[in-house]
């Protein structure tokens, strides 16, 4: 099974530790198409102020991340910590009265000719037009230099109920270079299921001085089903068509195409656990239920623990 594409690229490149994505992964790649899960935080830190919990994201795979959010005296105050990251000097997190803020500080000094340094910045608030994320990220050792910028807010356009759109500036030392994204999705409720539908399009400029940009039209559908009042069934899946620009230029091979994903999650009051699930499920599905499948590293991934306070 190939890995979710995320669509909202911006989000994702400049967010630091916080908030997983194991369950919006499921559900199409996008977690600004599910506004009430906590993947929101690191696209639009306002959404800091509407969680509080203790998460182990990634257990099970090659790192595990720590993240602790709570609210003290009426003020939300957030870390982060990552398995194997001595480079980071702190990811701490602030929020109050409807603005968030995200703050982290790289830097290592080991005398050797790859020391890291750099800062990564996130604002978010929300406003009678909308919902606003700002990123700033500058550095040595940070994935992403640049800008961007994150909106969403709800209107009615066709069979759509809200909109998302989002625009990255990097630095010139960024392979890619600008990129504008917007999207239309909606939510319906199907007898015990929750199903998305999200349509776009997607612009990738290019710093190389020889290629062009491309344009391409997605598409995402998540389901989201109760199997039981404590757990349930996730599908996601995303679609890109390349409308313009050629497909050997700089990020044009991954300008079209398709991907799904699947999960389960489990739910015990405050405690939840978010798996991925493969497809070696499907070829033996009663083995599975009763234990004594064949052991297949694809059938369930890496997991995350959230205790929400």
């Amino acid at each position: 099974m190939k890995n979710v594409t995320k669509i909202l690229t911006a989000a994702v490149l400049c967010a630091a530790l916080f908030a997983s994505t194991q369950r919006t992964n499921a559900l199409g790649g996008n977690a600004a198409f599910w506004p009430g899960d906590e993947a929101n935080i690191a696209a639009f830190p306002a959404q800091l102020n509407n969680h509080a919990h203790a998460q182990f994201s990634g257990v099970g795979g090659t790192a595990t991340t720590t993240d602790l959010l709570f609210n003290h005296n009426g003020t939300t105050w957030g870390f982060g910590f990552e398995e194997g990251d001595t480079d980071t000097w702190f990811d701490l997190s602030w929020a109050k009265n409807g603005m968030g803020l995200n703050v982290t500080m790289i830097s290592s000094d080991d005398g050797s000719s790859t020391e890291a340094s750099g800062n990564t910045l996130s604002y978010g608030n929300t406003f009678d037009w909308g919902e606003l994320g700002v990123h700033y990220a500058s550095g040595d050792d940070v994935d992403w230099e640049g800008i961007s910028l994150n909106y969403r807010k709800a209107c009615g356009f066709w069979v759509f109920t809200d909109m998302v759109a989002s625009v990255s500036m990097p630095d010139d030392t960024q392979t890619n270079g600008m990129g504008l994204t917007a999207d239309w999705f909606t939510h319906w409720d199907a007898s015990g299921a929750d199903v998305m539908f999200a349509m776009g399009l997607d612009y990738a400029d290019s710093n190389d001085s020889g290629a062009n940009g491309h344009v391409s039209q997605t598409a995402a559908v998540g389901v989201e089903a109760n199997l039981t009042d404590w757990a349930t069934f996730r599908a996601g899946y995303n679609w890109s068509w390349q409308l313009s620009g050629d497909s050997d230029e700089v990020g044009g091979t991954d300008a079209g195409g398709e991907n799904w994903a699947m999960g389960l999650g489990f739910n015990w009051g405050g405690f939840n656990v978010d798996f991925d699930m493969g497809d070696g499920f499907f070829g033996d599905p009663m083995g599975h239920f009763s234990g004594f499948a064949t052991p297949d590293s694809d059938t369930f991934g890496s997991c995350t623990l959230t205790y929400n306070f």
